[in-house]
C-alpha cells in the first residue's frame, strides 16, 4: 500500500479535464495496483516514494516495473549498445570526426546517440529535417567547434554538393591540429570554415556503392542498428514506466505503461515491427488529447487508426455523456469500482481524486447520493 507521501494527489501531474471511460479508469486502477513503489528522487519534487519511478538512469536494466525477461533483453541491448556509445563519445573526443549510426524508423536511435550526449553533459547542436547544402554549410559556420547532430539526413546525401562539404568536415586533419577547412564558392565568394567539431548523423538508410558516398564511409565509423522486438518492447515499456514527456511529465507511469502495452498488443495482432516514435510520437498524445476531453474519439481507436493508415470501424468508442445526470451516473460507476477494489476509504478517496481531479468533498456527495 502507498504511503501517505504517495498517495497525495499533489505528487501527480495535474489534470485539465479526465475523460477516461469507465473500463479505462478501472484498468489503470488494476494496473497501478500491480506495480512497484520505488524510493527515488522526483524531477522537480522533493525526495519520497512515488510510483513507477525508478533509480536505473536511461538503460531501465534494473527497472522493478519490468519483467525478468524485460531486463534481460534490455541488458544485452544495453551491452550491444555499448559501441554506439563509445564512438559517440569518440567524436566527442576528438578521436573520430564523425559517426554514421543506421536502421530502420523506430528503434530508438535518436534516444540512444541524444541520450549518450546528455548522460555525459556534452553540449551538442541538434538539426532534423531539411537542410541545403548552403544551409550545411552555415551550420558548420555557426557552430565550427560543436558536435553536431544530423538527424535524418538521407535527402542530403543525395546532393553531390552537401557530400563534398561533409568530406571536408570529417576529412583528415592537416598537422594533426584538429582543423578541417571547409570550403564554399558562391555568387562569386569564397567562404572558408575552419571546423574542429564532430558529427553525428542518423539516418534510417545505409549509404549505398558510389564513389562520394564510399568516401564518406571510409573517414567515419558507420554502424547499421536493427534490435529485435524483444527488445524494442521491453524499450519502450521502459520509457512508459517513467511518465512522459521525461523529466516533467503529464501522463504518469502507469498511464504510460497501459498506453505501450495496447499498442505493443495491437501491433503483434498485426505482425507489425515495433515502432518506438508510434508510442511517443503518436499513442501518448492521441492518449493526453483523449484524456483531456478534446476528441470525438476513443485514444485506443486512434492508435489503431494509425496502425491500419486508414478510417477503421470504432472498437471503442463511445457517447460521451452530454447531460448533468449521465456525468453523475459516470461518476456514480467510478466510486462504486473504487469500493470493490479499495477496502480503505482514505484509498478511495485518493484513487477518486487522482482519476477524477475532483475533490474529497465531491466524493462524498457523490457517494451519499447512491448509498455508499
Amino acid at each position: 500500500m502507498l504511503d501517505d507521501h504517495a498517495k497525495d494527489p499533489a505528487n501527480d501531474p495535474p489534470r485539465k479535464n479526465f475523460c477516461l471511460s469507465p473500463q479505462d479508469q478501472a484498468a489503470l486502477i488494476q494496473l497501478d495496483n500491480k506495480l512497484p513503489i520505488v524510493r527515488d528522487r522526483v524531477p522537480g519534487k522533493a525526495n519520497g516514494y512515488h510510483a513507477g519511478v525508478t533509480p536505473t538512469g536511461r538503460n531501465g536494466v534494473g527497472n522493478p516495473m519490468l519483467s525478468d525477461n524485460e531486463r534481460r533483453a534490455l541488458a544485452e541491448l544495453q551491452s550491444r549498445l555499448s559501441v554506439v556509445r563509445d564512438w559517440v563519445r569518440g567524436v566527442v573526443l576528438g578521436h573520430h570526426p564523425g559517426f554514421y549510426f543506421f536502421g530502420r524508423p523506430g528503434t530508438g536511435k535518436t534516444y540512444t546517440i541524444r541520450g549518450t550526449l546528455e548522460q555525459d553533459g556534452v553540449k551538442y547542436y541538434y538539426h532534423h529535417g531539411h537542410l541545403t547544402p548552403m544551409g550545411l554549410f552555415e551550420l558548420l559556420e555557426e557552430h565550427p567547434d560543436c558536435i553536431i547532430v544530423l538527424d535524418d539526413v538521407a535527402e542530403i546525401l543525395n546532393q553531390r554538393i552537401a557530400v563534398q562539404i561533409l568530406l571536408a568536415a570529417l576529412g583528415s586533419q592537416p598537422g594533426e591540429t584538429g582543423v578541417r577547412i571547409v570550403k564554399y564558392h558562391r555568387q562569386g565568394l569564397d567562404m572558408t570554415v575552419r571546423f574542429t567539431g564532430g558529427i553525428i548523423l542518423i539516418s534510417n538508410l545505409e549509404l549505398h556503392a558510389a564513389p562520394l558516398l564510399n568516401a564518406l564511409k571510409s573517414r567515419i565509423h558507420y554502424l547499421k542498428y536493427n534490435p529485435g522486438d524483444a527488445q524494442i518492447s521491453a524499450l519502450m515499456r521502459d520509457i512508459a514506466s517513467r511518465g512522459w514527456p521525461a523529466g516533467s511529465p503529464t501522463i504518469t507511469p502507469t498511464e504510460g505503461m497501459y498506453i505501450a502495452d495496447f499498442l505493443i498488443e495491437e501491433s503483434q495482432k498485426r505482425g507489425y515491427r515495433l515502432d518506438l516514435r508510434l508510442l511517443v510520437d503518436k499513442a501518448f498524445p492521441d492518449y493526453l488529447q483523449h484524456r483531456d476531453g478534446q476528441t470525438e474519439t476513443h485514444w485506443k481507436d486512434l492508435v489503431r487508426a494509425t496502425l491500419d493508415e486508414q478510417l477503421i470501424f470504432l472498437q471503442h468508442t463511445q457517447a460521451a455523456p452530454k447531460t448533468r445526470q449521465e456525468k453523475k451516473e459516470a461518476e456514480y460507476e467510478i466510486i462504486r469500482k473504487l469500493v470493490a477494489e479499495h477496502h480503505g476509504r482514505r484509498d478511495r478517496i485518493d484513487a477518486w481524486m487522482k482519476l477524477t481531479g475532483k475533490s474529497e468533498r465531491a466524493y462524498y456527495r457523490r457517494a451519499a447520493e447512491i448509498g455508499l
